[in-house]
């Protein structure tokens, strides 16, 4: 068995299969094609894709291959922008758990093109997502096949890089539940709950609909949410692995110093944009709460805290791990991003409006953007929040003068300067 090497994808890429079954070989014979699936990367390691169980992430790491079995590996020409990478895999997370149409994905390689549901299928999925973020990869992206996407004239093809998987590491995967899968499971279990109400619902979004318009279904959301185990999976990464979340224990690991290197070095190569949607669902679902007050809406808002913190314990402790042991792959891998840019503000209109639009006008009053995000000073330096989790979350930095980096840590922000600028204090 292989897999692709997941240090050779990355998020916004676009992968192909072409399985040997039944079912693939009809796709490619009805679509005079190489290819009958398709998928789009949305983190180191993870992607989405629509098969018959509907949308869901995945783990790149066990999607197996036989040997003699193909992937094509396909990015985009010109890379969009930042900002506009981060909408097209946000706008892919947002689709997880929409359900599959069989009938639509077949109409896609005849001339029938209606009608056009909200539900998804493999090829639909990639080209709408893509769409959404201002990218025509294919003229109809409501109907489009994976051939169709594989011979976009925007995508350019790339070596596929596959890594062999031993019969040990089979037999370790086969003996250890699937988190992806069930989480996959107890999603559905909940969205399976509002569609008993409103068949109409297709992603967590219409979940939200329904619970503002109907106050009188949140017993039964509720109840799914708690039944379902959905509140209770990120448990399960806790405890499987500890050490992500505790100094000590990362230094007791007997495995290699390598081993812990490398996977210090592929948490803080996305030591923000990684989980910054943790912080994004959490600052939507207390704006919902305060305007309607829901039970599913606090039980959520109890998941995503321990999930935005999570994510932060894990950055942070990966980054004291390389700052004593590697400081140069520290400063090197570090993803810090830089106050006051088009990426920067893409995150904080949705984490921190009142922020943005603080900067902008500090920013378009001093005609600069090397100013104070608070009181548009100078000077003025980056910091990272450490602790955005408590403070602000979702926020990944600041640029400060003197006074406001005083105001702030008298307030409780733990701040420090980039790797890129002055040495931390």
């Amino acid at each position: 068995m292989k897999r692709i090497k997941i240090d050779s994808v990355r998020p916004g890429d676009i992968l192909f299969t072409a399985r040997p079954g039944k079912t693939s070989k009809k796709i490619r014979f009805a679509t005079d094609g190489v290819v009958s699936h398709v998928m789009i990367c949305v983190q180191h390691g993870s992607f989405i894709d629509s098969t018959s169980d509907g949308v869901q992430a995945r783990n790149l790491q066990r999607e197996l291959f036989e040997d003699e079995e193909q992937a094509f590996h396909f990015r985009m020409m010109n890379p969009p922008s930042r900002e506009v990478l981060s909408q097209i895999i946000n706008y892919a997370r947002a689709e997880v758990g929409a359900r599959y149409s069989i009938r639509e994905a077949a109409r896609s390689v005849t001339a029938i093109r209606k009608p056009r549901s909200r539900r998804q299928f493999c090829s639909r999925l990639v080209a709408r997502v893509y769409k959404m973020a201002g990218v025509d990869l294919v003229p109809d992206a409501d109907y489009c096949s994976p051939e169709d996407l594989r011979r976009s004239s925007l995508l350019t093809e790339l070596p596929v890089e596959f890594e062999l998987v031993s019969d040990e590491e089979l037999a370790w995967m086969s003996d250890r539940p699937d988190p992806i899968r069930l989480t996959h499971v107890a999603q559905n279990a909940v969205l399976n709950a509002a569609r008993s109400v409103d068949p109409e619902v297709e992603n967590f979004n219409d979940l939200y609909g329904l619970l503002v318009r109907r106050p009188d279904v949140d017993h039964v959301i509720a109840a799914a949410l708690k039944s379902s185990g959905y509140l209770d999976l990120w448990r399960m990464e806790v405890e499987k692995h500890p050490w992500r979340y505790d100094h000590k224990q990362m230094d007791r690991l007997s495995a290699s110093p390598e081993v812990v290197r490398d996977y210090c070095i592929a948490t803080l190569k996305e030591a923000y944009s990684g989980g910054v949607r943790f912080a994004i669902n959490l600052v939507q679902l207390r704006a919902l709460q305060r305007q309607c007050p829901r039970e599913s809406f606090c039980l959520e808002i109890v998941l995503y805290e321990m999930l935005v913190h999570n994510d932060q314990s894990r950055r942070e402790i990966a980054y004291d791990w390389l700052k004593r042991h590697y400081p140069d792959q520290l400063r090197l891998h570090m993803e810090e991003i830089e106050p006051h840019t088009p990426y920067w503000w893409s995150i904080i209109d949705l984490v921190e409006p009142h922020l943005a639009a603080l900067s902008r006008h500090v920013v378009a009053s001093e005609g600069s953007t090397e100013v104070c995000t608070s009181c548009g000073d100078q000077p003025a330096n980056f910091f990272r929040l450490v602790n955005g989790a408590e403070i602000m979350p979702g926020v990944p930095s600041l640029r400060l003068c003197d006074d406001c980096i005083e105001i702030r840590r008298g307030m409780g922000n733990v701040l420090v300067p980039f790797l890129a600028g002055a040495e931390e204090t």
